[in-house]
Parts: structure tokens; sequence; C-alpha cells
């Protein structure tokens, strides 16, 4: 879909692993069996613990005339969560089944663990002494937030599900080869990936290319426009597109990013 998209949610995956969430490290990207339907419509799950599972959903770009189909426009980011009574484990001290060390297995608990899972996905995401949460909210703009709940008792075995949906604005994906300041999101994503040795480095590096800043900005890539309207906005001094340093352009609308 977008290089931001994917960023966006590495960010958010990663910023709730180290945020001390009810779930801890059991966050998850895209993965679409963290909450499934049966064939009779009833939920189930294949997590044996406490989640979040992250996904971007929906996205509509529109205004395309300063970043052309770089731009990403209002994106959807779902947070589900969910807790079972299959999730549970026996405390050994008191013989009750627990979800979470000290929270029994019980319809009210269930949905208190929702509630402060909630509560902790948006004080994670915001948190300023979170390096992940910071690339993330360098990322895009928070437009709204809606919470929703769903839950199952068939069969004897309560799954009770919560969903956070944000709606951003993402900023567009950066033109191939951009060079980038040290302090950017994306150079600040990049070297949290690489201290962390995520194997989805290689392809970020490969997707935003070598940075090419010698040659000057490439007003086709940067704003979509065609070679033949730069030529005719005498954005390059020459009339081949890639002769020589470009004269002094108007100004153009960046994404922050």
């Amino acid at each position: 879909m977008s290089l931001a998209l994917m960023a966006l949610r590495i960010a958010a995956v990663e910023a709730l692993k180290a945020g001390g969430t009810l779930v801890g490290d059991n966050v998850l990207d895209s993965q679409i069996s963290a909450i499934d339907l049966t064939a009779d419509g009833a939920l189930r799950s294949d997590q044996e613990r406490p989640f979040i599972a992250v996904y971007s959903d929906a996205a509509k770009a529109v205004d395309l005339g300063s970043t052309g189909l770089r731009a990403n426009g209002r994106v959807e980011l779902i947070f589900n969560c969910g807790v079972s009574l299959t999730m549970g484990e026996t405390n050994k001290a008191t013989g009750e089944t627990e979800i979470i060390q000290g929270i029994p297995a019980t319809d009210a608990q269930f949905e208190a663990v929702l509630d402060v899972v909630g509560c902790q996905i948006c004080r994670t995401l915001t948190d300023s002494d979170n390096p992940w949460a910071q690339v993330f909210g360098g990322l895009c703009m928070l437009i709204s937030k809606d919470v929703v709940r769903s839950s199952n008792a068939s069969q004897n075995v309560r799954l009770a599900c919560g969903q956070v949906k944000l709606t951003v604005e993402a900023y567009a994906d950066p033109p191939l080869g951009q060079v980038f300041a040290a302090d950017s999101s994306w150079q600040r994503l990049m070297d949290l990936m690489a201290a962390q040795n995520m194997k989805q480095l290689d392809l970020f590096q490969l997707l935003l290319g070598q940075p090419n800043g010698a040659q000057g900005p490439n007003y086709e890539a940067l704003t979509g426009m065609t070679t033949r309207d730069a030529q005719s906005l005498t954005l390059y001094p020459h009339a081949g597109v890639t002769a020589g340093t470009p004269i002094a352009p108007p100004t153009l609308v960046v994404d922050r990013s």
C-alpha cells in the first residue's frame, strides 16, 4: 500500500511493546487470525494470551497537487485487543483462574482489561519518552478516535474483544533518494530499526533509495507533475530535466516527513 502505512504500523507495534501495556510483548502486526469469525458468525482467536493486533485499514487521499501519488491522506489504524477464558492460568496460591496476574477470569474483569488496554494504547502512542511513539507521531497527524466492543460466549468459551480505531492524516511517502535530516522521522525510524536489528530495515532502505541530494530537487517526484510541466514552468535551466543544477524554484509545499 505505502511506505508510510508500513512505517506507522511498525512504529505503533514497537511503541506498544516497549510501553508496558497489560498484554506485554504480545503485540501483533497485521495478524489476521488474532480475531476471526467462524462459519456461524461467532468470534474466535488463535492467541493464548491477551493481545493487541495492529492493522492499517482504509485510506483515502485527495488534493494531490502538491504530492502526487505519494500522498496517503486519511488512514484508519485499527488496534484490536482481546481476552478469553482459555487464556487464563490457575493461581497456585488461590486456586483462581486469572487472565493476567492478579485479575480473575470473570466477565467483569474481561471488560476491565479491555478498558485498561484501550487507555494504555492511547497513552503509549503519545508518550514523549517513547522513541517509537515519537516516530509514530512524526509520520501522521491524529484526526479522530472510535472505540467499539464485541463478545462471544458460544460453547462456554467467553471471548471479549475491543477495538480502538484511530483516523490519522498520514504524511506522504518520501520520494526515491530523498536526503533525510538526522532528526527526521524517517531517519529516526531507520536508526531504531537498525538498533533492534529488524529484518524490515533492508526493505525500507531499498524502497527509500540511496540519498541523491547533489542533483537538486526532482520536482516530478515531489509533486507528481509531468516532465513537460516541469519544463513549461522553467524549473530546470535546460530542456533536459536532469541537466545541470536547477534554477531557483517557486516555493513548493512539501510534506513534513
